[in-house]
């Protein structure tokens, strides 16, 4: 019961996927045994079965067809008994089966009435759901209505998630503002769906895809296979499924489920499997389906890419905003094509949550594909003179005594002035996402520091040859005085402020020394944006974005790109003028292309979207200049 709280009301699970499907497949073996006559819905109502999603926090609505979850499996013996099953029951030996991604997401379903959406529902208990129509609208890729021809009410169902680039970007953000990463997209993207303000989910890019369908009512007909209702999908305008694969025979579907497990590291969203679905809808209602799942469908899920290593030493970082992250030391050990030595242990809680003591043989998997994360401790070969870790009392930096707030997890050093933070506030602000000063590296900001020259973003522009800086250094620091508004404004690394904020506000005050008056600002943020005004610094506001060279403009990134990350390669095309968005449609104008490149450049080439690399992106945007 609490994991299930934690995994579908909170998306703040403590374990890993693959070990919280492992409890609840001991939990449902157990039930079986000990309650033989329970039927599935009591087993549902007793806190198993399909689990609950609803917060109390949104106000719940009842699908008009029960919204049901799939059954899984977990090896390749699993998976053939199901194809034999549904074989039997068909009374035949073959049969068309489609191969589909699984998303790792929060499900939701839409629904449209007289082409109109008018809900959008989370799962909830597979009978009523959370309301969460304001924040999906927030998703631009979700249609306020369907074209001309569609059923008179249809209920679609499918996944919210968040691709890997908006979960990179986020992270970076929260890396370069001290906090604690976020270790899988799949929660992040619950619990931004979850947020009470659509203001605040709109902040964040969240995604979507649909593949099922609930109620119809009305004509046209309802699709007659698995494979119609994809492409009815992507017709209406919805993001749908690109990527599947129809399967003839048992053989067909398995060689398809290890095509997908090669691929999908270079898919541009998070997946832990496939779903194997019988194409034929006259098939699929013969079949039926449970209290829980139909019968006629089953995700086949990937075992965790987990490794053994050492537990060397536990390390403490201190961010900008003097939170104290505990990073594990690991010794190093290849996992999904790369050698991973170190793991976020989040806070002093995991660590004791897990009784992590150095020395430690511990299990590491990556979590979303992406993070390496600790899930375990192999306790049978722990020394017997292992000590639990003591987290300390005082900061590494400054030896200033660590607080931490009611309600947080996160220890945090109070001292504004401490060494740690002043590195990391000013390697933020001259950074790529800053104001972008070429030469003032991690090395040279130490040695500045911890020799009194700077305290703050402010003595950067006081500094002099005579301080160790080069004439090349000096000149960036210079250049940047007029650097673009929003960008400085991001660079000082405001309180609550990101990089959307910071544009908003360099839009709102047009000046930093119009800003130095906001009353929204505390009032150290205020005396420091004086300071800088006073000393001569003039960021600009962007001028002629009107007339960048990708103004009004909707481009797409998708693989991974040879020299810039996403982060940078967004930043470059805000500047010219352009969104990025994370999903193909009619509405995109561009897709840049890179390594990796699936299922959205396909998209792009069937709807007649232009497809470009990462060299020629580069080229149209120096343009501006």
């Amino acid at each position: 019961m609490r994991h299930d709280e934690l995994y579908f009301k909170k998306a703040a699970p403590e374990i890993s996927d693959a070990a919280y499907d492992a409890l609840k497949r001991e939990e449902r073996a157990l039930e079986k045994i000990l309650s033989p006559g329970v039927s599935s819905a009591d087993q549902a109502a007793a806190g198993s079965g399909l689990g609950d999603d609803r917060t109390g926090a949104f106000p719940t609505r009842e699908h008009r067809e029960p919204m049901l979850s799939l059954e899984k499996a977990y090896t390749e013996a699993e998976l053939r008994a199901f194809l034999t099953g549904v074989q039997r029951v068909l009374g035949r030996d073959d049969g068309v089966w489609v191969v589909e991604p699984k998303f790792d997401g929060l499900a939701i379903s839409v629904t449209y009435e007289g082409g109109r959406l008018v809900h959008a529902v989370t799962r909830g208990d597979g009978q009523r759901g959370d309301d969460v129509t304001a924040n999906v609208l927030t998703i631009d890729s979700v249609p306020r209505a369907l074209p001309a021809g569609c059923p008179d009410v249809v209920e679609i169902r499918g996944e919210v998630y968040m691709d890997y680039a908006e979960f990179a970007r986020i992270n970076a953000e929260r890396d370069e503002a001290g906090e604690e990463p976020f270790a899988h997209p799949r929660n992040l993207a619950a619990g931004t769906l979850k947020q009470k303000d659509p203001g605040e989910v709109a902040q964040r890019k969240l995604s979507a895809v649909f593949y099922g369908l609930g109620a119809w009512q009305g004509s046209p007909p309802v699709p007659e296979t698995q494979q119609a209702l994809h492409g009815l999908i992507r017709a209406w305008g919805l993001p749908g499924i690109v990527r599947t694969v129809v399967a003839a025979n048992a053989e067909d579907v398995w060689a398809a489920v290890e095509g997908f497990g090669r691929e999908r590291a270079a898919l541009p969203f998070p997946t832990d499997g496939v779903v194997v679905k019988i194409d034929s809808r006259i098939a699929q209602l013969r079949l039926g389906a449970s209290d829980e799942a139909p019968r006629w469908a089953v995700a086949y899920k990937y075992p965790p890419q987990r490794v053994t290593t050492r537990l060397t030493a536990i390390t403490l970082q201190v961010g900008r905003s003097g939170v104290v992250t505990p990073v594990a030391e690991l010794e190093p050990v290849a996992i999904g094509g790369t050698s991973i030595s170190r793991a976020t242990l989040h806070n002093a809680d995991e660590i004791a949550r897990r009784d992590l003591r150095i020395g430690d043989v511990v299990y590491v998997e990556k979590a979303g594909e992406i993070i390496p994360a600790i899930t375990g401790v192999d306790l049978s070969r722990r020394a017997p003179d292992s000590v639990a870790f003591t987290f300390p009392k005082n900061c590494p930096s400054c030896e200033t005594t660590l607080v931490r707030a009611d309600g947080e997890a996160a220890e945090r050093c109070p001292n504004g002035r401490c060494p740690a933070q002043v590195r990391r506030r000013i390697e933020h602000f001259a950074s790529s996402s800053g104001v972008g000063i070429n030469g003032l590296g991690p090395v040279l900001i130490g040695k500045l520091v911890n020799a009194g020259k700077v305290a703050d973003v402010a003595d950067l522009y006081r500094l002099k040859r005579a301080d160790g800086v080069s004439a090349n250094v000096l000149a960036e620091i210079e250049r940047s005085r007029r650097a673009e508004l929003g960008r400085f404004i991001f660079g000082l690394g405001l309180p609550g402020i990101g990089s959307k904020g910071a544009a908003e506000l360099a839009t709102r005050y047009g000046s930093l020394s119009a800003l130095a008056q906001s009353e929204g600002l505390d009032a150290e943020s205020r005396a420091l944006i004086a300071e800088l005004v006073a000393l001569g610094v003039d960021p600009q506001l962007a001028a002629g974005r009107a007339t960048g060279p990708l103004f009004g403009k909707t481009v797409v990134l998708t693989g991974t790109l040879p020299k810039w990350t996403r982060a940078e390669a967004t930043r470059r095309i805000v500047a010219a003028g352009g969104r990025v968005a994370g999903d193909v449609s009619r509405k995109t104008d561009l897709v840049v292309a890179g390594a990796g490149a699936g299922a959205k450049r396909a998209e792009a080439s069937s709807l007649g979207v232009e497809v470009i690399d990462e060299a020629e992106l580069a080229r149209r945007l120096e343009e501006r200049d």
